[in-house]
């Protein structure tokens, strides 16, 4: 399957390397100024069409989905357009920056009948589906942490997208991953939330929020690019806990039962944590689907819901 690569930074870099490991997916084209006028790259890869506009990619016939990995304040206008063309969209995380924003593309997949995905990887490993059948055993479930965090401040670039106002910050980067994972295994509506963040040039540099759930169970998020910490997810529940280590790329967890040996659990990953997020969407495409059943357009709301309330405190 013919995929076009919007943007071509480090991100989009990575998914050309992951594609790789799929069974029947190849990067066919990429749109980027900047590769358009390096020769070298071309010599390397006369495989791939480089154009130089966004409009050029989209416009090449032989396309059979794309991806975007713009910065995220530029993912809306683009998904727009390649739906609007009926083409099949698999879009960085966040998708879009607002609820509203979601509600356009949503209502732009459903008018053209065309897929669209949000790149949320962590859902699709083995591991996770594995995990939610482990939960069962700590019988209810009381509280769920999940900590994505780095420190980035000291080689701080103004130019980067991270630190630009709109659209950088440890939310819009990071939050994600944990507001994800803990929306994916806890199946109740959202009843309260409490937020912080810290902010520097009115980029916020860490977030956290407590997240209550209809069903009793309390959730805690938090994300930031000041800071290093264990990247790191708990589930805490009435006869012991698993914890989870790097849970946004999940291969292994350990299970703590009350009373009993601690039991750890591996599920290598398929290529690398990538692969078989792009998998699942090329196998959508082929199938003529406009639905992904791991990760849908209501996920995608639901998540970027909780950002926005995070971002507007």
């Amino acid at each position: 399957m013919n995929i076009g690569v919007i943007g071509y930074g480090n991100i989009a870099k990575r998914f050309a390397q992951s594609i790789k490991h799929t069974k029947n997916g190849k990067v066919s084209a990429i749109g980027s100024k900047s590769l358009a006028q390096d020769a070298a790259f071309q010599a390397r890869h006369p495989e791939i069409q480089v154009y130089e506009t966004y409009d050029a990619l989209l416009a090449d016939p032989t396309i059979e989905g794309i991806y975007i990995a713009l910065p995220h304040a530029f993912h809306k206008e683009w998904a727009l357009k390649a739906l609007a063309l009926n083409i099949p969209v698999l879009c960085e995380k966040p998708a879009v920056l607002t609820v509203a924003d979601m509600e356009e593309i949503i209502d732009a997949a459903t008018a053209h009948e065309t897929l669209f995905v949000e790149a949320f990887k962590t859902k699709y490993n083995t591991g996770f589906q594995q995990l939610k059948q482990a939960m069962n055993a700590l019988g209810q479930i009381n509280r769920i942490e999940a900590s994505f965090c780095s420190d980035v401040m000291p080689a701080r670039n103004d130019h980067s997208y991270l630190f630009q106002k709109g659209q950088g910050g440890a939310l819009n980067d990071v939050g994600s991953y944990p507001i994800g994972f803990v929306l994916a295994l806890i199946d109740a509506p959202l009843v309260k939330l409490d937020s912080q963040r810290t902010l520097v040039d009115d980029i916020d540099t860490y977030f956290s929020a407590t997240l209550t759930f209809d069903n009793g169970i309390e959730a805690f998020v938090e994300g930031g690019i000041d800071r290093e910490k264990d990247r790191v997810a708990r589930i805490i529940g009435e006869h012991g806990e698993i914890t989870i280590p790097f849970f946004y790329r999940l291969e292994k967890y350990t299970v703590h039962l009350n009373g009993k040996e601690a039991q750890q659990y591996e599920y290598p990953l398929v290529g690398d944590d990538m692969t078989l997020e792009i998998q699942q969407f090329i196998d959508l495409v082929q199938a003529h689907q406009t639905q992904c059943p791991v990760h849908n357009l209501t996920d995608t709301k639901q998540m970027i819901a909780v950002m926005e309330a995070i971002r507007i405190g």
